[in-house]
């Protein structure tokens, strides 16, 4: 009965086939869905940053970026850049994930982190980490979310320092 309920579901028509990464063909939509996402969370980073940040990360082979599309629009967006560390050895870490609101439930989310979880695995990293903003948290409950997918809390704390350009 229960598997009856799932598959006669709307939402399963709706779930885009697609995570592929980002190419010179989708970086315009990719670069929309993180403008909306900052956006959205009231980041405070330009668009003119966003682009610009962005691009570097696509002609950079340490990071990797991939849309949830279904063929021809993209839904959602995840960020990954790795570094290497005495304690881990190479990291990686999920920088962005954002799905639109309309698309958010469908398992898109999910998808974008188990398929940057196997790009990392692929790029040597032994372990993959996400920040979790208080605004997130508040908004999105991501603890949970991420916990679902394997993620432990390691009681760090992340600070930084801006640095003058």
């Amino acid at each position: 009965m229960r598997q009856q309920a799932q598959s006669s579901s709307p939402r399963a028509d709706a779930v885009p086939a697609e995570i592929q990464p980002v190419t010179g063909q989708t970086r315009d939509a990719a670069v929309g869905l993180l403008y909306r996402f900052f956006g959205e969370e009231d980041f405070d980073t330009p668009p003119s940053r966003i682009a610009e940040n962005f691009d570097r990360m696509l002609a950079d082979p340490s990071c990797w970026c991939a849309l949830a599309t279904d063929g021809e629009v993209a839904h959602g967006i995840v960020t990954v850049s790795t570094m290497l560390y005495v304690e881990w050895g190479r990291l990686g870490e999920i920088g962005d994930l954002y799905v639109l609101p309309e698309h958010r439930r469908h398992g898109l989310a999910r998808r974008l982190v188990e398929r940057a979880k196997i790009w990392c695995g692929a790029q040597g990293c032994s372990a993959v980490s996400v920040t979790i903003t208080r605004a997130g948290e508040r908004r999105h409950q991501l603890s949970q979310f991420y916990a679902r997918l394997g993620f432990e809390q390691t009681g760090r704390m992340n600070a930084s320092a801006p640095l003058q350009s």
